[in-house]
């Protein structure tokens, strides 16, 4: 029997719980980025918005070659001229540099 609830307790939890990007499909636009997060701290490149995340620290990511540059109105919170590298492991996520520190950077997909 307290199998039996734990089963439905946690059902339930799930289903109440709100992941990111649920209610919306594909690629996230900024809009729908501030909607779900008014304090993201986010960057548009390759028409795709990049939200920060620090988790991927932990990734030990191998950052190679420079795919670009944070440009006027690209970002809400970056200086323009933030250099944007692509990581050799993944395609999810970008990486920039500020003042020798790496920060990461995922692309914003809804569910």
């Amino acid at each position: 029997m307290k199998r039996l609830w734990l089963i439905i307790a946690t059902t339930f939890l799930m289903a109440c719980h709100q992941y990111p990007g649920e209610g919306y499909e594909g690629a996230l636009t900024v809009n729908q980025v501030l909607e779900l997060n008014p304090d993201a701290k986010y960057f548009e490149f390759n028409n795709r918005v990049y939200t920060k995340v620090n988790w991927a620290k932990d990734l030990q990511l191998t950052k190679c070659e420079q795919i670009g540059e944070i440009e006027k109105g690209m970002s809400n919170h970056l200086p323009i001229g933030t250099k944007i590298f692509a990581p050799k492991e993944r395609r999810d996520l970008l990486i920039v540099e500020q003042n020798g520190v790496q920060h990461y950077y995922l692309v914003a997909y809804g569910e």
